[in-house]
């Protein structure tokens, strides 16, 4: 009877251990997944400055002020310290008052090589990396693991202009592999910053609209190829550096009522800005060009797709350029195109000197 008691006790006992801990347990697993890996050996302090390449100051004019304000703006930053063994030794996201100051001081970084990474505004991009783990995945011909991510129903990008949330901004990244962190001097003061310029992780899309037409074009579709990716490297290290697994797709975007149309004026311009991931979509093996667009009219007719980097140029778009595309739409359907791609927020598309009106919306 003894023995039975202690038998149903200890079985008790084992349900009740389990009902009460196992919420504890699995709440340090799921948190494990985001903390850094504890560190061995000398650690010591760096300080990081941040800018953001291509950044241009903000005009009088309103609209190109809120581009230069969006495609500027960091909301968040993030520094993680990668160890030679591919584990995360620091992951910090900055204060409000870090990120107002511009520069940060990083404690506990291992002393020896190291690589760091700069990540703003992850949010855009539908990550939290104080909840999800960061991971470093294999990469074909390479020794060297990189942070990808893979976005299939390409929930965040493309983007045009007025789709973007502020609040979220543009991802940003920056990465130097194989940094030496000294040893700091006998006071800790930390050697002279380490200088983190950021750059975009998307490429914009700056498309001019214009009628050469005596009376006003009305815009039902932007049509474009099929050179829109579903995924990135977070961290760009070369200037085409787009994961070869990318599946690519086209894009169209209708504006179903009247009320939405694009309305271009006789002899006026409109423009639309969009944000997509650095495309590689135009392979050896291709003949045409899938970099290609295309817009439908209300009483004008349709203009086919016609590509606007054509045989023998650029088969590329890489992350933080901008692909400047003038589209005149002319009589009969006929479809004029010239484009340049230039470094973001460097240049803007030159408008031949006529007295053209020209009309900025939020496309």
């Amino acid at each position: 009877m003894k023995r039975e008691l202690k038998s149903y006790l200890a079985g008790w006992l084992a349900l009740y251990l389990a009902a009460v801990c196992l919420p504890f347990l699995l709440a340090g697993c799921a948190s494990d997944s985001a903390a850094p890996w504890p560190v061995d050996g000398e650690t010591t302090s760096v300080t990081l400055r941040m800018s953001v390449a291509g950044a241009v100051g903000t005009r009088t004019d309103g609209t190109e002020d809120e581009y230069a304000t969006l495609e500027n703006r960091i909301n968040t930053l993030r520094v993680l310290v990668v160890t030679d063994g591919n584990k995360i030794a620091v992951n910090h996201k900055l204060t409000p008052e870090e990120l107002a100051a511009q520069t940060v001081t990083i404690e506990n970084v291992p002393v020896g090589k190291v690589t760091f990474c700069v990540l703003a505004n992850e949010a855009a991009l539908g990550k939290d990396y104080d909840t999800e783990e960061f991971e470093l995945v294999d990469v074909p011909g390479r020794t060297s693991k990189k942070a990808l991510l893979e976005d299939p129903d390409r929930t965040y990008f493309p983007k045009r202009f007025s789709e973007v949330n502020i609040d979220k901004g543009l991802p940003m990244s920056w990465i130097v592999r194989d940094y030496e962190v000294k040893s700091g001097s006998p006071t800790g003061t930390p050697g002279e910053p380490l200088e983190a310029q950021l750059v975009r992780c998307v490429a914009k899309l700056n498309i001019s609209m214009n009628n050469d037409l005596d009376s006003e074009i009305n815009i039902k579709a932007v049509n474009f190829g099929t050179f829109f990716g579903d995924r990135l490297y977070l961290f760009g290290e070369q200037s085409l550096d787009v994961p070869g697994s990318t599946a690519y797709e086209a894009k169209s975007y209708p504006y179903e009522t009247e009320a939405d149309y694009i309305k271009i004026p006789a002899y006026g311009e409109k423009m639309l800005v969009c944000y997509i991931y650095p495309s590689y979509a135009w392979l050896p093996e291709m003949t045409d060009s899938p970099y290609t667009i295309g817009f439908a009219t209300l009483a004008k007719g349709t203009y086919p797709q016609k590509a606007f980097i054509a045989e023998g140029a650029l088969k590329s778009i890489a992350r933080n350029t901008q692909v400047n595309i003038r589209a005149t739409l002319s009589v009969d359907a006929r479809l004029i195109l010239k484009y340049e791609v230039v470094d973001w927020g460097k240049k803007e598309i030159t408008v031949p000197p006529f007295n053209k009106p020209v009309c900025y919306s939020k496309l």
